[in-house]
Order: C-alpha cells, then sequence, then structure tokens
C-alpha cells in the first residue's frame, strides 16, 4: 500500500511539473495571444527594480476572461548589484470572450505616465 502511494504521488508530481513547464510565455515582442479556458500562460517583461521601476498590470474589459495568478522577479544566474532581471507575470484564461491586457513600467511614487506600456489582446476560447 505504502508502495502504491509513492508511486501515485511521484506520478502526480511529474504530471504537475510536466504542465508548469509546458505553459507558453509571450514577451512585449508578441502582441497576440490565444489560450483556452483553464490555460495557465506567462508574461516575461524586462524590469530593473534595483532602480524603483516595476511593471504593474491592468485589464481593459466588462469580463474578466483572464486572471493574474501570481508574479515572480527572476535575476539571471551570478547577477550582480543593481542588475535588471524579468518580472514574469503567471496568469490563467477563466472565460471565453477577448481582453486587452496592459503592462505600465513605472515608479510607484511618481505620477507621471508611465516610462514604458505594453499591451496584449488576448482571445480566450
Amino acid at each position: 500500500m505504502k508502495n502504491l502511494s509513492t508511486l501515485l504521488f511521484c506520478i502526480f508530481l511529474f504530471s504537475a511539473c510536466l504542465s508548469f513547464s509546458q505553459e507558453k510565455t509571450y514577451t512585449e515582442i508578441d502582441t497576440e495571444i490565444s489560450a483556452s479556458i483553464g490555460e495557465n500562460f506567462t508574461v516575461s517583461l524586462e524590469s530593473n527594480q534595483s532602480t524603483g521601476y516595476s511593471w504593474s498590470v491592468g485589464m481593459i474589459s466588462d469580463n474578466a476572461q483572464v486572471v493574474v495568478t501570481g508574479m515572480d522577479y527572476d535575476l539571471p544566474d551570478n547577477a550582480k548589484t543593481g542588475q535588471g532581471g524579468a518580472e514574469v507575470w503567471h496568469l490563467k484564461a477563466v472565460a471565453p470572450g477577448n481582453v486587452k491586457i496592459m503592462f505600465y513600467y513605472s515608479r510607484a511614487w511618481e505620477n507621471e505616465t508611465p516610462a514604458k506600456t505594453v499591451s496584449f489582446n488576448v482571445t480566450v476560447k
């Protein structure tokens, strides 16, 4: 019984890792995203949080077709102090329709126009 439980746990863990690694990643050069309901995907944007700048996200839609499930800040291996990396936004398609996702690169304490804006048109089927 213990061996069967261990085997089932290993199969579950492997399938979870496999599905996570198959998430499609989009960058600022991608403007169109197509996803199925329940599909997870990521948006990776260059960032240097040591300068005070970071990305924020907004959605322009009447309905919530996509939800943000998290964000990670990835630095390159052996990164030096002050070196930039990437903000990796984790999203999930939850309802059919179209949504425009906007990312704004700015300093939270400044009330100026963002230094950079990136948008994605997402179609959820």
